[in-house]
């Protein structure tokens, strides 16, 4: 998807779509880092409040509906960080407005939604990404590079938890049901993509329970078992109503390797524990931004043409998995 009007060093000039947290703090200071991007555009209903909270260059044109940043003709890349039942939407629009599309986890709330993105994307000659940043980490990096060069020998087993505590921010937008919120969609989307990217396959089988205070609200707390075939499981659980905790545990025949902080470790140091017998080895990881790594990543295969290292099917596997997980515990998906 090489660009016709720009060198294959020209930077990718960004535009957002929204003023989520995400945005503000972590994505937007990332494409001012990156040096293949520029921050040209935002949009936000809440302009003012953008304007007060964002550091950007005055050249930055901030404006006060989505409509009107898809009809900027300097803009060539969009991010997307809005509510999970507006990624389908706005990431078409912007797919049909001639931009490329970085769109935030979930990539959508159904495979339907998902494949109409796919679809759309294909149509329109842009590149369509789901945003999960840490598999761009150094750390995940180097321990897909161990799984696949057989260290730990065949994996057989995955464990993977994402926990944080709601309990006391009841209008938070991820306990909105008609905003497509859970615990899932929101934290446990992270497992699910690792497991498929070590497996490199969706599960056969899945099995779940899930907790809603009552019909008709988000879930709080999943927890999943997924069948990989061939003697190869993988056990995940996410939740709203625990202490802020996540872990991935990835065991093989010969080996384990242990990782605290897999999915948002923050810019400081990391550590992955590698067992084999009796050996302990504790590699160790410098900080480093994984949003920066992403959009440099995205941007460079929007110049050269290289396919992402997310590719849209594996997004649409996930998006079945999740059906399928929802569907197993019977809790209705999608929301109403």
């Amino acid at each position: 998807m090489r660009s016709e009007l720009h060198s294959a060093e020209a930077p990718v000039k960004w535009g957002i779509l929204g003023a989520a947290s995400v945005a503000l703090k972590r994505v937007i200071p990332a494409i001012q880092a990156a040096h293949n991007a520029q921050l040209v555009a935002i949009a936000s209903r809440e302009p003012d409040r953008v304007r007060l909270q964002l550091s950007a260059p005055p050249a930055v044109r901030i404006y006060s509906d989505y409509e009107s940043l898809l009809a900027d003709e300097g803009v060539e890349a969009v991010y997307v960080p809005l509510p999970n039942s507006m990624h389908a939407e706005w990431s078409m629009r912007a797919l049909k407005a001639g931009k490329h599309v970085l769109c935030e986890k979930p990539l959508a709330l159904t495979v339907e939604q998902g494949l109409s993105m796919l679809q759309t994307a294909r149509a329109q000659g842009r590149l369509l990404m789901e945003a999960f940043m840490y598999r761009f980490h150094p750390q995940m990096l180097w321990v897909m590079e161990q799984i696949s060069e057989g260290l730990i020998g065949a994996v057989k087993l995955v464990r993977s938890s994402f926990y944080f505590d709601l309990r006391s921010r009841p209008q938070d937008i991820r306990l909105q049901t008609t905003l497509g919120g859970g615990s899932l969609v929101d934290v446990g989307c992270y497992s699910l993509n690792l497991c498929r990217a070590i497996y490199g396959r969706a599960p056969l089988a899945v099995g779940a329970r899930v907790y809603a205070p009552a019909r008709g609200e988000v879930e709080r707390a999943v927890v999943a078992f997924l069948d990989f075939g061939e003697g190869r499981f993988a056990l995940i659980d996410s939740s709203f109503e625990l202490p802020t905790r996540q872990l991935a545990e990835i065991i093989g025949e010969n080996g384990t390797l242990l990782l605290n902080g897999p999915f948002t470790p923050g810019q400081v140091e990391t550590t992955v524990t590698l067992t084999i017998g009796d050996q302990i080895i504790v590699r160790r990881f410098p900080p480093s931004d994984p949003y920066r790594l992403e959009i440099e990543h995205f941007g460079s295969c929007l110049r050269t043409g290289r396919p992402p290292l997310l590719q849209l099917e594996e997004s649409l596997e996930n998006l079945a998995t999740v059906e399928a997980i929802y569907r197993s515990a019977g809790y209705q998906w999608p929301p109403d």
